[in-house]
């Protein structure tokens, strides 16, 4: 990995994202992050190099978050997140990143397009709903292992449940603790992640941990209905440029 102009401009901002996103403040907006690392390094050694700062960042957010989650979410969204996980290492090889990001694009434009312009009470919650959730956490275990993009079929099933701002936080980030902990020894299987790839990891860490002190910040002034309405934004704008990049 070449330290130059350009990595700067690529991979700095795109590890600060999945920082800022670790602290909870919407997992999509990194799905601009794999795209800006592969200008300057091949799609398995940038998945390999983020997947131990997402755990690092994971063991720093879990432990604040440690008293504030919803645990019969996480029982229902994580043995569904490890089969999609399983799926994923079985068929990485067939799936192009273009085709994934195209899917996980339209899935986030018609959620939030539905949120803005057809949804009339827009703070209603909705119920928990099994059938919902299992695809839900199936799809993001599957695209997480992919390309590190499960955020937005989370939020698909979780941002309706209108949880407390701290609760929904800490929900997502053990869930996505325990997603990257699974994948984790399939990367290694896989020679994805490798002693080379995480001593990478190592040194971009204190970048990822930069982005968790922002998010941190960020979240502490945002009220609960800018917060989620936030999300909704970062997910419509996301999902929008993916599919303007794969149709274009």
């Amino acid at each position: 990995m070449e330290i130059n102009f350009l990595f700067f401009f690529t991979v700095i901002p795109a590890i600060i994202l999945y920082g800022i996103a670790k602290s909870g403040l919407g997992g999509s907006m990194t799905l601009i992050s794999i795209p800006l690392m592969t200008i300057v390094m091949p799609l398995n050694q940038a998945l390999g190099i983020i997947l131990p700062i997402l755990i690092f960042s994971d063991f720093i957010a879990t432990y604040k978050y440690r008293k504030e989650f919803d645990l019969s979410t996480l029982k229902l969204m994580i043995p569904f997140a490890a089969i999609g996980i399983i799926i994923g290492s079985l068929t990485f090889s067939y799936f192009s990143e273009e085709l994934l990001k195209f899917i996980i694009g339209l899935m986030g434009f018609i959620f939030a397009g539905h949120y803005f312009f057809l949804k009339k009470n827009k703070e209603a919650k909705s119920q928990k709903n099994f059938i919902k959730g299992g695809i839900c956490s199936t799809i993001a275990g599957f695209t997480s292992f992919c390309v590190h993009a499960g955020g937005t079929p989370v939020s698909i099933y979780m941002l309706p449940l209108r949880m407390k701002k701290e609760i929904y936080v800490g929900t997502r980030i053990i869930f996505f603790t325990f997603v990257n902990l699974i994948k984790l020894p399939l990367y290694i299987n896989l020679s994805m992640t490798n002693f080379i790839t995480f001593k990478q990891s190592v040194m971009l860490f204190p970048v990822a941990f930069l982005g968790i002190l922002i998010g941190y910040r960020l979240i502490k002034i945002i009220n609960e209905k800018l917060f989620y309405n936030i999300l909704y934004i970062l997910i419509f704008v996301s999902s929008s440029k993916l599919l303007y990049d794969y149709l274009i």
